[in-house]
Order: structure tokens, then sequence, then C-alpha cells
């Protein structure tokens, strides 16, 4: 039942109320039984007018099917932008030549400031010692380019490729193992993995 509803109720049982108590006082001097039956409907009836004001003062309980449930809030789709740091690369190589490889790096993200990023052979011994020669320094953009070993080198040992980002020493170091790259090379290489891993290993199908 509504506010309005209880309300108009309770004012109806209201003014019963007082008809019933006047008549009380009306037949109280003709009849003694009618004396009480008025008696007992003025009380069953102020007890319902009481009821009656309690339930008007209690809150209304919301409308169940004029609420509808809150809209989910909306989701706007964002694209994320390569951050600083996200600089990496997925490498491929093709065959050249006895000597000479094709590689394609396809590069996503951004360089991060204070590091550069050099293409490193890994040449693999087979028996636990692996070098690894600088021997391009890459832009951050997708390129391709062939890369060339020394007419007298062995191609029988497996050879990766990998780019590695370096910091401003490890770069200094790269530039000047390249310079000494040759075929009489010595001392031209870094004896273990330096700088910090930012592509697949591809092999390099010499």
């Amino acid at each position: 039942m509504s506010s309005a509803a209880i309300y108009i109720t309770a004012a109806i049982s209201g003014l019963i109320t007082v008809i019933l108590v006047a008549a009380f006082f009306y037949v109280r001097k003709h009849s003694n039984k009618w004396t009480i039956i008025s008696f007992a409907a003025t009380v069953l009836f102020g007890f319902a007018t009481v009821a009656q004001v309690a339930l008007a003062a209690a809150p209304a309980e919301p409308d169940a099917e004029r609420t509808a449930p809150a809209p989910p809030p909306s989701v706007v789709p964002t694209t994320s932008s390569p951050t600083p740091g996200d600089l990496r690369y997925q490498l491929s190589a093709s065959p050249g030549n006895s000597h000479t490889v094709s590689v394609t790096a396809t590069a996503s993200g951004e360089p991060e400031p204070g590091l550069t990023y050099w293409f490193i052979v890994e040449v693999n011994y087979g028996d636990g010692n692996i070098d690894y020669y600088p021997r391009r320094k890459m832009t951050g953009r997708s390129t391709s380019f062939d890369l060339t070993i020394p007419t007298n080198a062995e191609t029988r040992y497996v050879r990766n490729g990998r780019v590695y980002a370096l910091d401003g020493d490890q770069h200094s170091q790269a530039e000047d193992l390249l310079k000494r790259q040759g075929a009489t090379g010595v001392d031209d290489f870094f004896d273990e993995a330096t700088g910090q891993e930012v592509s697949n290993a591809v092999k390099l199908p010499y």
C-alpha cells in the first residue's frame, strides 16, 4: 500500500472513531447494552487508527517495477602507444652465398633513452664456448641488410643473430670491437652476452 492510501485510510478510521465516540455518549443515556457495544467498537477502531498512523510513518519501499538498474559505465577503447623501453625486434634470415646471409629486422615500440641497439653474431663452437661479435648498430626502425663473414671463416660452427640493448660503456666497447674485426681480427668480440636481449635469436644460414 502506498503512503497516500495509508494516510487516507487512517483519516477515515479516525473519522469513524470520532463518530463512534459521539454515539457512545449518546447511547449511554438510553441503554447499558448499547454503551458496552459502542465502547468496544470505539476501542477497536482506536487501535486501527493507531496502526494505520504507524504504517503511514514507516518509510515507503521503492517500487521494484519502476527502479531500473544503473547502466554499466561506458568503456572507451584505448590504443596503446609505444613507450620508451618497448623496442623489440623480430628477426628472420635467408641464405645468400656460402659466406653471406640476408637479415630482416622488424621493429616495434620505441628506443629507451640512454641505450643503443646492436645486432650481434653469436658463434657457438659446440664446446660450451660462445663468442659475441657486434656487427651492426640498429636505428630503432625496421630494416634489412646483408651480413658477410670473412672468406677464411669456418662455416661449420653455428651462428645465431640477436639484437641487444647496450648502455653507454657497452656501446663504446661494441664500436671498438667492430673496428677490430676483419680477416685477422684480434680481441674483436665480447666473451659473454652483454646488454639486454631485445629480439629473438635467428640462425644465420651460412
